[in-house]
């Protein structure tokens, strides 16, 4: 690695914010509708990047360093990857419910990440507010899907 590697941690978790973001923005267009399967497989990309950078500059591809925090953050990331990773070739269905799951996933992780390490501290305030927006459009979502299916057992 070139340097001290400082631009290519902050380019590695600047690409976890977008990935994120893009998760949230994902999460709640489907939420509308149908899943946005072309920009959905791009904001799978930029999480992919975004893992393969943290195995290359935080971990050396060495896994003693991936779970040098514990194995229940190594098992929650990587396994919200793969819901990631199969929901991009899934149907829609399946691909909805893997990306909310690992919306879940990830929004856990994220939040714990930016309270608990200085070198994504700087990301707090934009992790809670996806979060929110997500959190509270799945909710909403609930809701209403509830509230339907109520009102359709009271007319049968």
């Amino acid at each position: 690695m070139v340097g001290d590697g400082t631009t290519a941690i902050f380019i590695t978790f600047l690409l976890a914010m977008l990935g994120y973001g893009g998760l949230t923005a994902v999460i709640l267009l489907s939420l509308r509708g149908s899943l946005p399967f072309l920009l959905w497989r791009m904001v799978a990309a930029i999480i992919l990047v975004h893992v393969i950078m943290v195995w290359t500059f935080r971990y050396e591809w060495q896994f003693a360093l991936s779970v040098r925090n514990g194995y229940g953050g190594f098992m929650m990331f990587h396994s919200a990857l793969l819901m990631i990773l199969l929901s991009t070739v899934s149907t829609e269905r399946v691909a909805r419910f893997l990306t909310r799951i690992a919306f879940v996933v990830v929004t856990f992780g994220a939040l714990g990440a930016t309270f608990l390490y200085e070198v994504v501290a700087i990301y707090r305030v934009p992790v809670i507010a996806c979060a929110l927006a997500g959190g509270g459009g799945l909710a909403w979502s609930y809701v209403v899907q509830r509230r339907r299916r109520r009102a359709m057992k009271s007319v049968a």
